[in-house]
């Protein structure tokens, strides 16, 4: 009994061993029964893309500018004569007509001004006709004096051939000599106030030609009372009321010629070039805006004389196309609007929706299945029909006609780029 045991003691750790080594068999058994998964290929991903092939033709680039109304035309009226305000008929923003009446002035003290002037004017011509008549009195009064000097000269004589007879007393011939000298005096003042006769007559008609130049002065400024419209226009301001004195130089209204209205925007530099061949060419560059719900079509008339010092652009001037009726003016002077210009056919370009633009000048062709970056120059943007999609005109060296150029933004957008096109 003691040896039995002796010996299931001796034994009893080779259970747990054998256990071990049976579930090392299985585990081993189930690793090598397990399944191999398929091995998955990976494969590059290509994005779905609308493409456009290029066509080669004309197209007219539209740019869009900021423009500033304003009048070459664009007066304020001053007072020419100091007076008192008696009535201002008009109001800011009121339409006026050439020649009517827009400020009357008290014109009582320049009509007394005119009045003096004219009594001026008649006091000279009276001593205009005064010399006259004196002058003609010189030439008949200068025979009379010639004649009595005549007659004392042979008195002298006579008393002179008494004298050596000692049949007369020196004091008689010392009175003939008195009188004869004193009638050639005569005489002589006689002649020279005919030979001054010419110079007197040109002071009093110079004087004459300054009292009528002073007087045509005074009834301009009379006239002046009566401050009037110099064209049709449309007042901006009016700076007086009535009872005020105003003074010469005075600002008193101010106005602009609603017929002589013009736009002036700044045309870039890209554009000046091809504008300046326009214009040579006696073509109309046309274009719109639309000021206050109204849509007015404008034509470029000239370009600026001097360039904006370091804007990059050149002034144009653009005009209304049709002249506006009367009392309607769409463009309000000052004010700032948007300008659309068409501007003349680019040959040998193609256009491309704006989705195909990257950046500012990049475009992607698909070559093979694949993008392939471009640099391009971009001419502006071409004047799409209502509801369609605008397009952006662009010419490059390395582009034909027939490549297809992805119109699809894509956030990842390289070159190398695996895409699909849609509809191929």
């Amino acid at each position: 009994m003691s040896s039995f045991n002796t010996l299931n003691q001796k034994h009893k750790w080779l259970l747990p061993l054998i256990i071990l080594v049976v579930a090392g068999l299985i585990i081993t058994a189930l690793i090598a029964t397990k399944p191999t998964p398929p091995k998955k290929e990976i494969t590059e991903k290509a994005w779905l893309v609308s493409s456009e092939h290029l066509q080669f033709a004309s197209a007219s680039p539209y740019i869009t500018l900021l423009g500033h109304v304003e009048s070459p035309f664009d007066s304020t009226l001053s007072a020419a004569i100091s007076s008192d305000v008696l009535a201002v008929p008009i109001r800011d923003g009121q339409f006026v007509e050439k020649g009517q009446v827009l400020i009357t002035l008290d014109a009582r003290e320049i009509n007394l001004f005119v009045s003096q002037r004219r009594a001026d004017v008649k006091e000279l011509k009276a001593q205009i006709n005064a010399e006259a008549n004196r002058f003609e009195m010189d030439k008949v009064s200068l025979n009379e004096e010639q004649r009595l000097l005549d007659i004392a000269i042979q008195g002298v004589k006579r008393q002179a051939k008494l004298k050596a007879s000692k049949l007369v007393a020196q004091e008689r011939y010392d009175n003939a000599e008195s009188q004869r000298a004193q009638q050639a005096l005569s005489l002589n003042a006689r002649k020279l106030n005919i030979a001054d006769h010419p110079s007197r007559l040109n002071q009093l008609k110079a004087r004459l030609v300054r009292a009528q130049t002073t007087l045509s002065d005074a009834l301009i400024d009379a006239e002046r009372a009566l401050i009037t419209a110099p064209f049709d226009g449309v007042i901006t301001a009016v700076n007086i009321s009535p009872g005020e004195r105003v003074q010469i130089g005075q600002s008193l209204i101010s106005l602009y010629d609603r017929e002589n209205i013009e736009v002036r925007a700044q045309i870039p530099d890209r554009y000046i070039s091809l504008i300046k061949t326009t214009l040579s060419k006696q073509a109309t560059i046309h274009a719109l805006t639309t000021s206050y719900g109204k849509t007015s079509k404008l034509k470029l008339e000239r370009l600026s004389g001097q360039a904006n010092r370091g804007t990059g652009g050149i002034d144009a001037l653009f005009t209304p196309l049709q002249r506006p009726e009367k009392h309607d003016s769409d463009l309000i002077l000052s004010s700032t609007l948007k300008i659309q210009v068409t501007l003349p056919p680019l040959e040998n370009v193609v256009t491309l929706p704006l989705s195909a633009i990257y950046g500012s000048n990049r475009i992607y062709r698909i070559e093979n299945g694949r993008l392939q970056s471009i640099d391009v120059d971009i001419l502006g943007k071409q004047l799409s029909n209502k509801g369609e999609q605008d397009r952006v005109i662009i010419r490059s060296k390395v582009l034909k006609n027939g490549d297809a150029i992805a119109t699809t933004q894509l956030p990842n957008a390289i070159s190398g780029l695996k895409i699909n096109e849609r509809g191929q």
